[in-house]
């Protein structure tokens, strides 16, 4: 992913990320979440891959992650996470779980270490996405 030197990137801070349980995530999050549960989880040497997902199907929504590293370590640890929403440029520091869903202004994104038998346990996140039309 390359970025112009005039691009204007938005940052987004981690101090306004907030824990939420899988029972308060929204409904269509939810639904991507149990239909797609066997492509989100990493099965032993299979190779960690970033899904994006939004439940509004007018918007566009890309992600990917900051480095050349393809391996998921160095991924998982690289400077950040990049997201591009109709086209305009946010990041979020990187070390963050999957799959990331935006979903009416919130990007929701699950634990690093989701398993398809504890999915509903483990702890998600969500921070407020202000949409630049």
């Amino acid at each position: 992913m390359l970025a112009s030197c005039t691009e204007k990137v938005f940052d987004l801070d981690d101090d306004d990320i907030n824990e939420i349980k899988y029972q308060e995530l929204p409904s269509g999050v939810k639904f991507f979440i149990d239909s797609n549960i066997d492509k989100i989880v990493r099965k032993n040497g299979a190779e960690y891959i970033e899904i994006c997902y939004s439940t509004d199907p007018s918007i566009v929504f890309t992600c990917g992650r900051s480095g050349s590293s393809n391996n998921w370590i160095s991924e998982v640890s690289s400077n950040y996470h990049h997201f591009f929403v109709d086209g305009v440029h946010y990041r979020m520091r990187g070390n963050k779980g999957h799959p990331f869903i935006l979903d009416k202004g919130y990007l929701y994104f699950g634990d690093l270490h989701i398993y398809k038998d504890d999915y509903m346990k483990r702890p998600y996140y969500k921070i407020e996405v202000k949409i630049e039309r």
